[in-house]
């Protein structure tokens, strides 16, 4: 058995229990946990580890992990799609006498249903600071909570002696980023997913960040952990990190997880010239926002490696993105798809179906825009609300919970659409069948895939026109 650990962070995610990113497999590991056990054992806490289930089978192979390093204290990350199968993991946690704390998206917004299932604190808004804070109360109290003295640690949550829920005052963001340290990436951490991603595409990949924030109002966006802030690491320690990471693992490329790499032409221009002229140009991917590329910021990304921007398209249709208080236009997202096809760097898309409000003829306008920008890659998703968003809270009166609806739906809620939920999983289908069939049309392809493609888009098609309202 290995050294007891005084804080163990962790997660509920299972690769295995997710059908859909199986298909995709291109998993990255976690982040955010990553920079905690490199801001708390600079901090001085060395007996500090994570430990990431994304690989293993079940709770079963998380639970036999922890009793391995038997922890004082779990941390644990809580999304939306993890909190379902987080409530068992945690009440065996409780019950082998551990402390238990989380943090993320999700537990902000649903503190009652995580402090029933165990969860004793709840970290608000970014971690770094509180969870050392968090360390160092129970250090100072043998390992126990002292709820009166609770309530001094900004950024937190916690139910009081009498049962009531409280939130402490927030926690000023961490400026400027460059103070934090690089995540704590080890060869045998990222083995299996370098493994995995080979094994399916023949190719290995990293992920960094520069950025913290997004300081948009897109309704549909959860904000909880940064709000509406924008902070940017600088130039220099961004590319320095990125030069640590091709000399440490060499993956064959990097992702850039930033919500908004190029909101800031000056930086990205600054960041371009820099990686040229360090000589670490290598293929990296990343998501733009249409309304800032300009052809000058395309050919620097592209002289520094950029093979591919996905953009946050979601619809072609001007009404659904005024709806999503998206402030964008259908046209910088068509002139955007042009400009980095002209430099050489493929578009990818993400498209939201079934915003309230957008109609099958504002479907059929997405499609449209589909043709004519010809993305390479289009991720496809159907509008669900997330509590703390404008979107939920447009939609809160109808939002519907059917019995086992957690279990059976990831956690996500879903709400009255304006099409049957059997009518977007069809118009989903038809969208990948038709790109399908016109993209096969246009390389000149005769064959019979392409006529089976055909055959689906009438199928698909056939399907909305029954089960529409």
């Amino acid at each position: 058995m290995a050294d007891r650990l005084d804080l163990l962070l962790t997660h509920a995610y299972f690769l295995a229990h997710d059908p859909h990113e199986q298909e995709l497999c291109r998993p990255f590991p976690p982040l955010g946990i990553q920079y905690l056990v490199s801001w708390l054992r600079r901090e001085g806490f060395g007996a500090v580890d994570w430990y990431d289930p994304t690989f293993a089978d079940g709770p079963d192979a998380l639970l036999a992990a922890v009793a391995d390093r038997d922890p004082r204290v779990v941390g644990l990350y809580g999304h939306t799609v993890t909190r379902p199968v987080a409530r068992p993991i945690v009440q065996r946690l409780r019950a082998d006498g551990r402390r238990v704390i989380a943090g993320g998206p999700d537990p902000v917004q649903y503190l009652d249903e995580y402090f029933d299932m165990g969860v004793e604190v709840v970290v608000i808004g970014e971690g770094e600071e509180t969870s050392a804070a968090l360390l160092r109360h129970l250090a100072d109290h043998g390992w126990r909570w002292r709820l009166d003295r609770l309530a001094a640690i900004p950024g937190i949550a916690f139910r009081d002696a009498e049962g009531r829920v409280q939130r402490t005052a927030p926690r000023p963001l961490i400026r400027p980023l460059d103070r934090i340290p690089w995540p704590h990436r080890q060869r045998e951490d990222l083995a299996e997913y370098f493994e995995v991603w080979r094994r399916r595409h023949d190719e290995t990949a990293l992920s960094m960040v520069t950025s913290r924030g997004c300081p948009f109002h897109c309704a549909w966006c959860s904000k909880q952990v940064y709000g509406d802030t924008y902070r940017r690491r600088s130039v220099d320690d961004v590319v320095a990190e990125m030069a640590f990471i091709l000399g440490e693992f060499n993956p064959d490329q990097i992702w850039f997880a930033d919500d908004l790499f190029t909101i800031n032409r000056r930086w990205v221009h600054r960041f371009c010239r820099t990686v040229v002229e360090r000589g670490l140009v290598t293929p990296f991917y990343l998501i733009g926002r249409p309304g800032s590329l300009d052809p000058a910021l395309c050919a620097a990304l592209r002289r520094a490696g950029c093979f591919r921007m996905y953009l946050s398209a979601e619809s072609g249709s001007q009404a659904v993105l005024d709806a999503m208080h998206k402030d964008g236009t259908v046209e910088q997202i068509r002139r955007a798809a042009r400009l980095l096809k002209a430099h050489g760097i493929e578009v990818g898309v993400f498209v939201m179906l079934g915003y309230p409000g957008e109609t099958p003829a504002m479907v059929d306008a997405t499609m449209a825009m589909l043709h004519e920008i010809e993305p390479d890659v289009v991720l496809l998703s159907v509008a669900h609300p997330m509590k703390g968003t404008a979107f939920y809270d447009q939609v809160r009166d109808r939002i519907i919970r059917p019995a086992g609806w957690e279990r059976d739906n990831g956690g996500r809620l879903a709400f009255e659409m304006d099409q049957p939920r059997e009518w977007y999983d069809a118009a989903q289908r038809w969208i990948w069948a038709e790109r399908e069939l016109v993209s096969g049309l246009r390389a000149g392809r005769l064959d019979l895939g392409l006529a089976a493609a055909a055959g689906r888009v009438a199928w698909h098609r056939g399907r909305m026109r029954r089960l529409q309202r």
